[in-house]
């Protein structure tokens, strides 16, 4: 018997695994109280003010249905996210594989870059400079898209995995004919759906919450995602922003209740995609993190 199923048989053990339990129940609950008091005041008349329900409706989501700026900012948050995913993913996939291998020329400094701009950041002026004045991209998604397509944590998982793979599956394909972009492609890709899916929630998971960079990069309103607008909703509350409200909103100023339901609405298309991927999440995670 390892000294491991020792230990968990002991008394101390079984106390200390009983409270785990118990303290990571205690923070679930304590996490999901904000998301469940949301989620409630947004069928309450009241907004559960005060904690009070008032009466139950849905006129909050009601609202949003018929709101063409919250329903077109959510379709930009859609396509935001989802364009974001793809490019981060194939750009990180590709390097990570390229950086994997120790005969490719300018590997160590290519390797120093990734290291050296995971520590320290240029800066957001620079980066709006070269974005919005030498490239261009202001009011394009692209000045979001291309910053966020390496990861740096994720890129050095990925590449750590690629070079775990059996050099002998690789050499048998190069007797076979293949080149590295069809090693890549029928090889090593199919090998890493489960760090490839998990990377994607991450990378899903950021281009959907960030509002900062769409604050910055993007000031045409068409474009706005959801999180913006949900900021805009926010603002306008408080009435520091009523002169510059326009057609955004409707002539009344939005309840606590429709607040309430655009963050719902904002949470649940990221939280539906989590099931999808949760059953590659703890292996996705693991793969590629021992050696270095």
């Amino acid at each position: 018997m390892s000294s491991t199923t020792k230990l968990n048989q002991s008394r101390a053990g079984k106390v200390f695994d009983v409270f785990n339990v118990i303290f990571f129940v205690v923070l679930s609950c304590v996490m999901l109280i904000p998301i469940a008091y949301v989620f409630i005041g947004s069928f309450s008349s009241s907004g559960l003010a005060q904690l009070k329900f008032g009466r139950f409706t849905l006129d909050a989501y009601d609202v949003i249905i018929h709101s063409r700026r919250t329903m077109t900012s959510l379709l930009n948050s859609i396509t935001l996210t989802a364009g974001g995913t793809i490019i981060a993913v194939i750009v990180t996939t590709m390097t990570a594989y390229g950086l994997s291998k120790n005969y490719l020329p300018g590997r160590n400094f290519m390797m120093f870059c990734v290291m050296f701009f995971m520590l320290f950041s240029v800066g957001l002026i620079p980066d709006y400079v070269l974005l919005a004045n030498v490239l261009h991209l202001k009011d394009t998604y692209w000045a979001i898209w291309l910053p966020a397509a390496i990861g740096s944590s994720n890129l050095i998982i990925m590449m750590n995995f690629f070079r775990e793979l059996p050099a002998s599956i690789e050499e048998s394909a190069r007797i076979d004919g293949c080149n590295e972009a069809q090693s890549f492609l029928h090889i090593a890709l199919p090998m890493s759906k489960a760090s490839i899916a998990t990377f994607a929630l991450f990378y899903a998971v950021y281009f959907w919450n960030d509002y900062l960079k769409s604050i910055i990069y993007i000031d045409n309103t068409d474009l706005w995602p959801i999180t913006v607008w949900l900021r805009q909703f926010i603002v306008l509350a408080q009435g520091t922003i009523l002169e510059e409200a326009g057609d955004f909103v409707r002539p009344w100023m939005p309840s606590t209740a429709v607040k309430y339901a655009t963050i719902v609405v904002s949470i649940v298309p990221i939280i539906c995609i989590y099931p999808f991927v949760q059953k590659h999440f703890t292996k996705g995670v693991l793969i590629g993190s021992v050696k270095g």
